[in-house]
């Protein structure tokens, strides 16, 4: 799960009204360097969410009330990651700094039980289970499907290490291998499916039934993105947005309709860092941007979902100065909510710290 998983600057506080907040500095900007103002919105009232937050602890958060529930049942002494299957919540327990794999454990109510373990994993499309990469000697890896109950629910299969699938879709487990090359593998076996047996030059962002969102691999001046229809194999180009990140991944909503793409820059300058979302429909391939977007925030610790209902959320530490060289004070852990066609954000700030995450969950 550490390989795989992959990931709001604020001018309000919790509690206040939008508008520039009273304690931030103005920004001392030299002239080479790149103003990027906070994301601005309303205050996010009865959203109804509920978050994961994992890092050096695990608990579930409720966002109107700041109400924690603790998780009874993870190893102690550990830190903790953890992902959405379905209706289920999967949380695996590491040692920082320690070569080994996650203990995987899925949430019974407020009860971690022990699933598996594995270098890394992620959810089955269908939502009844989880695919487990497991070490098998050497540059091999085993993945296997497991239930909730930890039993396999297909034979597993072997393969390289370094061209493991990363995600299940609607067109197979993708892989976007380091060599460039992407690849979509049967479920059963784990050959390459089709069309998709090593198609050079190309990385899958997201897909839903009907489409595939992708992008060419090269100089970012010279990326291009596409819709791949999986039942033809035919491509149509995508616009890029006027941004200044690189796409890195997209987000279905329920309905397959939309696709949320998060663009970043690692280096916008740096020390600060470039977050931009755009949601794209995929019907006629045009683009939304999220409005108060770009933001200067902690790219790695951005995760986004939506809700069943079509609400978008991002969730995230930003950056709540203009200023190049933030301090550590300037950061801030927030939600962020958003409706397509909706003209601002809401907004809050989560009581939590700069080393955990947080993620939407059901």
């Amino acid at each position: 799960m550490r390989v795989a998983a992959v990931l709001v600057a604020v001018v309000m506080v919790a509690g206040c009204t939008s508008g520039t907040a009273g304690g931030v500095r103005p920004g001392a900007v030299a002239p080479a360097d790149r103003l990027m103002p906070p994301v601005s919105g309303v205050p996010l009232v009865a959203g109804g969410l509920r978050l994961l937050v994992t890092g050096p602890g695990a608990f579930l958060l409720d966002v109107d009330s700041g109400r924690r529930t603790a998780i009874h049942g993870l190893p102690e002494g550990s830190e903790y990651r953890g992902f959405v299957a379905g209706r289920r919540i999967v949380i695996g327990a590491f040692t920082p700094g320690v070569a080994g794999p996650e203990r995987l454990h899925v949430l019974d109510g407020t009860r971690a039980r022990p699933l598996a373990e594995g270098q890394w994993a992620f959810a089955a499309r269908d939502g009844l289970g989880v695919w487990v990469i497991r070490q098998a000697g050497g540059e091999r890896c085993e993945v296997r499907e497991l239930g909730f109950t930890g039993r396999p629910r297909r034979p597993g299969f072997p393969l390289r290490c370094d061209a493991a699938p990363f995600a299940d879709s609607a067109l197979g487990l993708l892989v976007n291998r380091a060599d460039g090359r992407m690849e979509v593998l049967d479920r059963r076996t784990g050959a390459p499916t089709g069309r998709w047996r090593a198609v050079p030059g190309w990385q899958v962002l997201g897909a839903t039934p009907r489409a595939a969102l992708t992008r060419s691999v090269g100089r970012p001046a010279r990326e291009r993105l596409s819709l791949l229809d999986p039942a033809t194999f035919r491509s149509a180009g995508v616009p890029v947005p006027p941004t200044e990140g690189r796409p890195v991944v997209g987000t279905p909503d329920p309905g397959g309709r939309r696709m949320a793409v998060r663009f970043v820059d690692p280096a916008f300058p740096g020390p600060r860092q470039y977050l931009d979302v755009w949601v794209l429909d995929l019907r006629t391939r045009t683009w939304s941007r999220v409005p108060s977007m770009p933001a200067p925030a902690a790219i790695k610790t951005v995760a986004m979902g939506w809700t069943p209902d079509g609400l978008l959320v991002v969730t995230g530490d930003f950056i709540m100065t203009d200023q190049v060289h933030p301090a550590e004070s300037d950061y801030a852990t927030l939600v962020l909510a958003w409706r397509p066609g909706e003209t601002r954000v809401s907004l809050k700030r989560l009581p939590i710290g700069r080393r955990h995450l947080a993620e939407l969950v059901p």
